[in-house]
């Protein structure tokens, strides 16, 4: 399972000076939308839209002297905003989030005692401006690749898939422990959680779908320490969860990309993810519908519906070069009685055999492998073709399973 990293509280630095001006309840004036103006707007976290127009200056402030590298902003803001605002800066927003160090005190602030009002805000920066300006240009050639995709008839859904699959054909997982940037995803091909997310969040601002980050942790870790990031994305005027580091799994196979967490509900994910309140606004995602398995006809409410599914959709990947299919199942149980009949009977031999006609003849049928996913309901077959080699569906033959090498040799899958 993939490691999660983090993210370290701020620090803070207090002593007394003279009171400053206290920000008041009124509407946002005149001055305020003058001087707003003057600020970096570009590519700002969805979250930024729900800040009470105070909030929305000062964060503004803020996110500029960061994105500039600066060393400190003379700012007047109560101390519980700027440590709200902050946490927008650490974790939702794509254009500072991978600039904070880790490990230590990444965000210094002074207040005045007497009124809890922040005076001056020190920051500190894994990158340089000049290696950050770097960033952003490369990562933007990177986003404008995977935008080339999309022709006139791609649909929105299309392309949030388009985008998910680039990030996961282009990058590894690799736990550097440090943050993880557009960059390291886009243009090294190496990030952890934090750099699939933004990347993600990144391609998909600049082709105009709106997106959130949602920050929290896993249920399969010791703690809610452990920290882990992932998608929301807006789609046919509903929200949904897309994780695409889980969507990537670290394995040996070289057809290897899942949709198990793509566009899946917030009842779905709370299966594996837990939602931590960061003190800013992440929308709820209620609707299945845009669920990729029901979206592309994998989805099953029988067992006689999965048996065709199966049939159809192996003859379809087969002749386009795919080595597995997956089915979600509507329910637990179903998973369980599909499991039992393939172990028990002939029905996915049979199920190959309807396969390799729809393929031309070019199923092996006497064999397959598989795996099941009891919390998402998932059956994946791994199936494979007459006069193919071990290295068209293992990265590394070498660090395969020796049981499973040995099986494929025998149903006639060649060594080289």
């Amino acid at each position: 399972m993939k490691k999660l990293l983090l993210f370290f509280l701020c620090a803070v630095m207090a002593f007394s000076i003279v009171s400053g001006t206290v920000f008041t309840e009124s509407p946002l004036d005149i001055s305020i939308v003058s001087e707003a103006a003057s600020y970096n707007k570009t590519m700002l976290p969805y979250c930024y839209k729900k800040l009470t127009d105070e909030e929305k200056l000062a964060y503004l402030k803020l996110r500029t002297a960061f994105i500039e590298c600066r060393s400190s902003l003379d700012i007047e803001i109560p101390v519980a905003t700027i440590e709200k605002l902050s946490n927008i800066l650490m974790y939702a927003d794509v254009l500072t989030s991978f600039n904070y160090p880790v490990g230590e005190d990444r965000l210094e602030y002074y207040y005045y005692e007497e009124t809890a009002m922040t005076s001056k805000v020190m920051f500190k920066y894994l990158y340089s401006k000049k290696d950050y300006d770097l960033i952003i240009k490369k990562s933007n050639k990177a986003a404008e690749k995977a935008i080339s995709q999309f022709t006139e008839k791609t649909t929105n859904y299309e392309k949030i898939k388009l985008i998910h699959d680039y990030i996961i054909d282009n990058t590894e997982y690799y736990d550097n422990n440090s943050n993880s940037s557009i960059y390291d995803a886009l243009v090294k091909g190496s990030a952890k959680c934090d750099g699939y997310t933004h990347a993600f969040d990144y391609i998909c601002a600049k082709a105009g779908i709106r997106t959130a980050i949602a920050c929290g942790y896993t249920k399969d870790r010791a703690s809610e320490s452990e920290y882990h990031v992932w998608n929301k994305v807006y789609y046919n005027k509903k929200w949904y969860n897309v994780d695409v580091t889980w969507d990537d799994p670290v394995n040996n196979l070289k057809d290897n990309r899942s949709y198990k967490y793509f566009m899946i509900s917030d009842r779905a994910i709370s299966i594996s993810h837990v939602q931590a309140d960061r003190d800013f606004y992440v929308p709820a995602a209620k609707s299945e519908d845009g669920d990729y398995y029901r979206k592309y006809g994998c989805y099953a409410k029988t067992l006689n519906e999965a048996k065709s599914i199966f049939a159809d959709k192996i003859g379809e990947a087969a002749k386009n070069g795919g080595t597995f299919v997956t089915v979600r199942f509507a329910d637990e149980q179903l998973l369980n009685t599909a499991n039992k009949r393939f172990e028990d009977t002939n029905d996915m031999f049979d199920i190959l055999e309807r396969a390799s006609k729809k393929a031309g003849g070019k199923l092996i049928t006497d064999g397959y492998l598989y795996e099941t996913d009891s919390d998402y309901c998932t059956y994946t077959v791994y199936f494979y073709c007459i006069g193919t080699k071990l290295s068209d569906y293992y990265i590394d033959v070498s660090q395969e399973d020796s049981s499973n090498i040995s099986f494929l040799k025998d149903l006639g899958v060649k060594d080289a």
